[in-house]
C-alpha cells in the first residue's frame, strides 16, 4: 500500500506485487494524479512481454547465480513452528534520516559506493547485532537489496515505460558476530560486490531464462529464506524506493506533505524501504517492517534513524 498526505486529505492505494513492482506502480501514480489534475496524460505503459523473452532459438540458459538468488516453491522447506509467531509480532515502523547522515553513511562507507549501499551496510549491521541478542540469539544475518533489471536490459530507455516486474533480489549472508565486528566500509564493500554482481545485463538474461525452464512453477527469492544462512539466520530485504516521484504525485492540492509505503506481508524476513522526502530537502524517510528487536535497536540508534514526528511532515 501507498499511502499520500495532501492537502488536508490522504489518498491510500494497495496494489498486489504479483501484477507489477514499485517502479510500475509510480507510473500508475503519476498517471492517476495527472487525470485527477485534468492534465495530459503521462505516457502510456508498455506491456510488450517481448523485453522478457527468453533466448530464442536456443534453448533457455539460465545462469548459475539465478539458482542461487532463487528457488523453486516445491524446494522451501517448512518454515520452523516458531514463524507464524515471529511474523504476527513484526512491527511497523517510518523513521526519518536526515540529508546529513546520508551523506556521512556514503562517506564512512568508503569511495564509489552508492548511498544505498553505504544505508543497507548499516542497517546489516544493525540488524546482526540485534539479531544476535536475546531472545533470537541467531548466529547468522542476511541481509538482500531488490535490484530493477530495466537499464540493464535495455541502456537505450526502451523498457522505461514497461509496467510489470523486472526484479532481482542478491543478498550476502554472515555471521552476526563478524558483521558487528567489522568497519563499515568493509561490510558496504561486501553490499557493493554482491549487488554489482547481480545488476548485469547477463544476469538478467540468464534469469528471464531460469524462470522459463521452470514455468509454471513458481519461486521465491532466498534472500527471504534466510539466503545461505537458511531458516536459522534472521533475514531482512532492502528495496529502494528513491525513485518515487512524490513531487509528481499532485491530486490537485498541491504538493504532498508525506508519502510512504506500507509492506505488512507476512513472512518471517524484514522489510525496509527508503524513500525521499516529500520536503524534497535530501532527507530520507524510511518505512519498516521488522522484529520487535530491530525495531527497538533502530529507536535506540543515535545518529541515523529519527522518529518522523507531526512538526516535520507540517513545519
Amino acid at each position: 500500500m501507498t499511502k499520500f498526505k495532501c492537502g488536508g486529505a490522504v489518498v491510500g492505494c494497495t496494489f498486489d506485487h504479483r501484477v507489477c513492482d514499485a517502479y510500475s506502480f509510480n507510473m500508475f501514480l503519476v498517471a492517476w494524479a495527472a487525470a485527477a489534475r485534468g492534465s495530459s496524460a503521462a505516457p502510456a505503459p508498455s506491456f510488450d512481454r517481448s523485453f522478457l523473452a527468453p533466448t530464442s532459438p536456443a534453448p533457455p540458459c539460465p545462469d548459475a547465480l539465478s539458482d542461487r538468488l532463487f528457488v523453486p516453491v516445491s524446494c522451501v522447506p517448512a518454515p520452523p513452528s516458531s514463524a507464524p509467531e515471529a511474523a504476527a509480532a513484526a512491527v511497523n515502523r517510518i523513521f526519518r534520516v536526515a540529508a546529513a547522515d546520508v551523506a556521512a553513511l556514503q562517506a564512512a562507507a568508503g569511495p564509489g559506493r552508492t548511498k544505498l549501499e553505504a544505508f543497507t551496510a548499516h542497517l546489516w549491521q544493525l540488524h546482526a547485532r540485534a539479531a544476535a541478542s536475546p531472545p533470537r540469539h541467531r548466529r547468522s544475518c542476511c541481509m538482500g537489496v531488490v535490484v530493477d533489471g530495466r537499464t540493464r536490459l535495455r541502456r537505450d530507455g526502451a523498457m522505461g515505460a514497461y509496467f510489470g516486474n523486472v526484479l532481482t533480489i542478491p543478498y550476502g549472508a554472515m555471521s552476526s558476530g563478524d558483521l558487528s565486528a567489522m568497519p563499515l566500509a568493509d561490510v558496504a564493500g561486501d553490499v557493493h560486490r554482491w549487488v554489482a554482481e547481480a545488476a548485469t545485463r547477463d544476469h538478467f538474461r540468464g534469469l528471464v531464462d531460469w524462470v522459463e525452464q521452470l514455468r509454471p512453477e513458481p519461486s521465491v527469492a532466498r534472500a527471504y529464506l534466510g539466503g545461505d544462512g537458511g531458516a536459522e539466520a534472521a533475514a531482512c530485504v532492502v528495496s529502494s524506493g528513491m525513485r518515487m516521484p512524490v513531487g509528481e504525485v499532485d491530486f490537485g492540492r498541491g504538493r504532498p506533505a508525506f508519502a510512504s509505503y506500507h509492506f505488512p506481508w507476512p513472512g518471517g524476513a524484514g522489510y525496509v524501504m527508503p524513500m525521499p522526502s516529500a520536503r524534497g530537502d535530501g532527507d530520507w524517510v524510511v518505512y519498516v517492517h521488522v522484529s520487535p528487536e530491530l525495531a527497538v535497536a533502530m529507536d535506540e540508534e543515535p545518529t541515523v534513524f529519527r522518529s518522523l514526528d507531526n512538526s516535520y511532515v507540517f513545519g
